[in-house]
């Protein structure tokens, strides 16, 4: 062994050979045999990469690069061969060490007094020739042609033979473990030796060669589909890591907007019934027959359905947290610039192992090489966590659709489980869980990395880091408590906007009698109230997290400084600055774990809550003692009052009630979907003889007949959905590794610069260390900065959504009068001139009312009918001022409507239209949300509605709860709210635009004659949708296309036989 410092060369310059030209030694002796020659060996280790290069060059640039080739590579011929990833992995391992191979023999070759070519041109070709070979594997393997691979084989036995010789050579040399070199060939045998074995077992499983028959095998059934363009199943696994497939939508979707069209459909096994099947199987296979009553647990259910990507993911995610120390290391190794020490065997220079880890320049190549690993396994793990969460989610939903279809209509119909719970587990919960496991992967990580942390610091600063770790865990209670009062703001802040959702839904919902009643302000005033208790939440809840971003800025600085202090104090001198840099940067990777804590804790909390909302059901007695038999082959009429019982005896027989007792029985082995048909049919006869309401009924019935349209359907928008946010995750991922490699090129380009510069005396180590620890953040802000530009742009086009609906032009509701010209008693007598009325929906539509001229007296009862679209329920809107009244007039008591101010116009009338509609809230609330009325007045207009009795039996009376939509009552005792609340308001004119199709034909004579009797002395115009019901009218008017076809009292009408009115008369009797 001889010992020796590199000996300079004299004259002009180093000289070019293979072998070297050094004094003293002969690089071509071959005496003791040419395998005793390390520069023969080196060139023998040549020969494969050359071999390899020589043969596969042809195939790729002739073979796959004619343009005929690249038009049969298409992604329904991608294969994966046996040992896909291994190969992948093993190929970037090889690359890897090829780089190390080749770093050592430059750092060699300058040791040396000439250049020798031997110590690094190897590696450089190794290099180049594992390149082609992973580029050569992907071609055959996209194209399914195996044959060709039978030329890699035989480079991985070359290449193993000759490194073999290398590695015996050495060993017989006595250079071993403690020399790089050593250790960097034994790893490359291990490597060929590997792939050599991969190569094997492909030949094994396919008998591409060497067998008489060998394997057919076809691309995947989802690659067949080429509506398909989610890939990153199906590409290799460098393609999965860099998200290098979705470079064509990224450029597309850079040239213009992605259309949902564009993004195709989902892979089989990421659809949603794909995985809920998975969950559903690993439910039920947790029952025993030994114990059948056993309740299943949804987190095992979760585990063994989508355990292992999320094992996966955390595997992914420890890797990359280990990996994330290696910059402190590397920082704390740059700044000390160690020499190395040399040593000589076959005449050239040996690096020791250990001098790989202090030599500045190799560091800045490990850091590098570190940063672009702990990235990719960082987003690798993002993705796997969010694929897995984005199934179990797909999954959930595909449960809650199924027991959607099976609740019985008693649970929405009592208020027991309300569209808004149900909109909240589709919207919310489920989210929730998918949430947890994006974080899962965090909760065993977050342990190791702290320890670590702690450890690391230790190692560096010696007791004194404790006291930093200590600093930190006494303030991360403190940092709990911030993300406590972010969560508890959070909840009330999703409170009072859910509040606000549902009273804005409901307002939509109720928009045309809200607009009819004048009640507008009433209920933006209510909105707005939320909306100011949500503001203040969510100011709450930006305090907050002004003040956790300040701690985990402010945390890290404190703990240095307490580290600093502590050391000075017992070391009597402060850190060097390679200590004092890889703590900071140590210091502010313990902060982020602490930090996140709290949040994936509070979204376990949230996940468990979650879970608790797949119970559902309840006891409700609604009928008794039914005991029925219905005749096969025969019309069986339901007949009875509003609120008797109708409806749920069909539902009972439906199964849409829950069954407490007893049992229905149907003959023969009639199916559900026949049942349906049958009782629509009859819903429809029903509805037309006007026996009694069962409109709800039948929207159930229709609704249960989708049975699986409507799942069906859900499932679909589930996958698109789903396939939306999978391709937002995957070029999230996309973005975000391209902007960490970014990063990881700027952190190697400042060691680069500050190892350069070193070794003119430039900066200080303190100013190299201060360099590379913020270079080392650039990563996370060149992320952000690009992340909150595309937020920013999105969020831009709401803005422009609110702008537009903005400038949409509203209704005038100011007039041309002034309210206080208006007398307080108008309309007082109800006199009602339509002079030659013309109206229209919007300028660009025609006019639905035609040149309509019609006189009402005062106190007079007016019936209007008329075919469907003959203008009816326009004109009734016209008396509103709700259409475009384009030309002509409607004079009431003497005052053209037009000119009147909307809410003053809108507050003197009543109106009861065709659909009920009912407020969450209060019965008093639905009578009068203005609240200007006595109980003694409430009283009286529910008892001339029929309704009295029913509501005394409520807890509460008046101030019973109405639920969602008024779900709680019938269609009927809806529509005679309806009624009541018109007669509540008391104006002198009433407009009923088929106010009674939803209630039986008693209910609706007792109605009209209680209507003729409260409303003797006003005007009530009918919207009859059942002539009948007008017959006692004091006019009648037939419409027809806009225009009035006949106008009298009714028996003039009808002594014209030939007449419309007639006609109707007849086909209603």
């Amino acid at each position: 062994i001889h010992k020796c410092h590199r000996v300079k060369p004299t004259g002009g310059g180093m000289a070019l050979s293979f072998c070297g030209n050094d004094d003293h030694f002969n690089s071509y002796n071959v005496t003791n045999g040419v395998l005793n020659n390390g520069c023969f060996v080196d060139a023998l280790n040549l020969v494969p990469h050359v071999f390899l290069l020589f043969i596969t060059f042809p195939i790729l640039f002739i073979g796959w690069g004619s343009q005929s080739s690249k038009v049969q590579i298409h992604h329904n011929t991608w294969l994966h061969f046996p040992g896909h990833n291994l190969r992948w992995i093993l190929t970037f391992s090889l690359l890897f060490v090829h780089v190390c191979e080749f770093a050592e023999g430059i750092v060699s070759n300058k040791m040396m007094q000439t250049n020798h070519l031997h110590l690094f041109m190897p590696a450089f070709m190794g290099f180049i020739a594992a390149t082609t070979s992973v580029v050569y594997y992907h071609n055959i393997e996209t194209s399914n042609f195996p044959k060709l691979l039978l030329v890699l084989f035989i480079y991985w036995v070359l290449a193993f033979v000759t490194k073999s010789i290398k590695l015996w050579k050495f060993a017989a040399y006595s250079v071993g473990p403690q020399h790089l070199r050593f250790c960097i060939t034994a790893l490359l045998v291990m490597l060929y030796g590997l792939l050599m074995a991969v190569e094997i077992n492909v030949i094994r499983v396919r008998k591409y060669v060497f067998f008489a028959n060998p394997q057919k095998v076809k691309p995947p059934e989802d690659l067949q589909d080429l509506g398909v363009r989610f890939l990153q199943p199906f590409v290799n696994l460098l393609s999965k890591a860099t998200y290098w497939w979705m470079n064509p939508l990224i450029m597309g979707a850079h040239k213009r907007p992605i259309e949902l069209k564009k993004i195709g459909k989902l892979p089989i096994a990421m659809r949603a019934l794909t995985n809920y099947l998975r969950l559903k199987d690993a439910y039920e296979d947790q029952r025993t027959a030994e114990d059948p009553d056993r309740s299943p647990s949804i987190w095992r259910s979760m585990y063994r359905a989508f355990g292992r990507p999320i094992l996966l993911s955390s595997t992914f995610r420890y890797l990359a947290d280990l990996l994330g120390f290696a910059g402190p290391l590397c920082i704390s190794g740059i700044v000390k610039y160690l020499d190395p020490q040399n040593s000589r065997y076959f005449g050239v220079y040996f690096m020791s192992s250990t001098e790989l880890l202090q030599n500045t320049s190799v560091l800045a190549v490990l850091l590098f090489l570190a940063l672009v690993l702990q990235r990719t396994f960082l987003q690798a793990s993002y993705y796997v966590t969010i694929e897995t969460g984005i199934n179990l989610r797909g999954a959930l939903l595909a449960m809650i659709y199924n027991k959607m279809l099976r609740l019985s209509t008693s649970n929405m119909s009592m208020g027991e489980m309300t569209l808004g719970q149900i909109n909240n587990l589709v919207a919310i919960e489920t989210n929730q869980l998918m949430w947890f496991l994006f974080l899962c992967p965090n909760l065993w990580a977050m342990p190791v990395q702290i320890v670590m942390g702690v450890i690391l610091l230790y190692y560096l600063l010696g007791p004194s880091a404790l006291v930093g770790a200590s600093v930190i865990v006494l303030l991360a209670p403190v940092q709990y408590l911030i993300a406590t009062k972010l969560a508890d703001t959070q909840k009330s802040s999703l409170e009072h906007s859910t509040d606000r959702l549902k009273k804005t839904s409901e307002i939509l919902k109720g928009i045309k009698l809200l607009k009819l009643y004048a009640w507008e302000n009433i209920f933006c005033d209510s909105v707005e109230e939320t909306r100011g208790k949500e503001l203040t939440s969510l100011k709450t809840f930006a305090f907050f997290t002004s003040m956790s971003i300040f701690m985990n800025a402010a945390i890290p600085i404190a703990a240095v400084l307490a580290t600093f202090v502590m050391h000075h104090f017992l070391n009597e001198k402060g850190p060097t600055p390679s200590e004092a840099f890889a703590a900071l940067a140590l210091f502010h990777i313990l902060v982020t774990p602490l930090f996140l804590l709290s949040t994936v804790v509070r979204f376990a909390v949230k996940a468990l809550v979650s879970n608790g909302f797949f119970t559902w059901g309840s006891n409700l007695s609604t009928l008794s003692n039914i005991n029925i038999r219905i005749p096969s082959g025969q019309l069986t009429m339901i007949v009875g009052q509003v609120g008797c019982g109708k409806s749920s005896l069909l539902l009972a027989m439906l199964g849409e009630m829950q069954t407490i007792e007893g049992r229905v029985y149907w003959s023969n082995s009639c199916c559900r979907v026949s049942s349906c048909c049958i009782v629509l049919k009859l819903c429809q006869w029903i509805q037309q003889q006007g026996m009694c309401c069962v409109s709800h009924v039948c929207c159930n019935v229709c609704f249960c007949r989708h049975e699986a349209r409507f799942k069906q359907r859900m499932l679909e928008l589930t996958d698109t959905n789903n396939t939306a946010y999978l391709f937002l995750s995957a070029a999230n991922r996309w973005l975000e590794v391209r902007t960490d490699y970014l990063g990881a090129v700027i952190v190697l380009t400042a060691a680069g610069a500050s190892i350069w510069s070193l070794e003119y005396g430039l900066p200080s180590g303190g100013l190299v260390g201060l360099g590379l620890t913020y270079a080392l953040t650039v990563t996370n802000y060149l992320n952000w900065v690009v992340r909150n530009l595309a937020d920013l742009e999105v969020q831009m086009a709401a803005v422009k959504k609110v702008n537009s609906f903005l400038t949409t032009e509203s209704e005038n509701y100011e007039g041309s009068m002034d309210t206080s010209q208006v007398p307080e008693n108008w309309p007082q007598n109800g006199e009602i001139k339509i002079q030659d009325l013309c109206v229209r929906y919007d300028p660009m539509l025609k006019p639905v009312l035609k040149h309509v001229n019609a006189y009402i007296e005062p106190g007079q009862k007016v019936g209007i009918c008329g075919r469907t679209g003959s203008g009816k329920s326009s004109l009734s809107l016209a008396f509103f001022n709700m259409v475009d009244i384009f030309e002509g007039k409607i004079v009431i008591d003497g005052i053209d409507i037009c000119k009147l101010p909307l809410q003053t116009l809108r507050s003197r009338l009543s109106i009861i239209l065709q659909d009920p509609v009912l407020f969450s809230g209060s019965i008093r609330f639905n009578l009068d949300p203005e609240r200007t009325c006595t109980d003694d007045r409430l009283w009286e207009a529910l008892e001339i509605a029929q309704l009295k009795n029913m509501v005394k039996a409520l807890p509460g009376g008046l101030d019973a709860v109405v639920t969602e939509g008024g779900e709680n009552f019938s269609v009927g005792q809806r529509q005679l709210f309806c009624l009541a609340r018109a007669f509540v308001r008391k104006s002198s004119i009433l407009i009923m635009d088929e106010a009674t199709a939803s209630i039986d034909m008693a209910t609706e004579n007792i109605l009209q004659k209680v209507v003729m009797t409260a409303f003797a002395d006003r005007t009530v115009v009918t919207i009859a949708h059942r002539v009948h019901t007008i017959l006692t009218a004091d006019l009648v008017i037939v419409m027809k296309r806009g225009n009035i076809l006949e106008y009298d009292k009714p028996e003039t009408l009808l002594e014209q036989e030939d007449g419309m009115f007639a006609s109707f008369v007849k086909a209603d009797m």
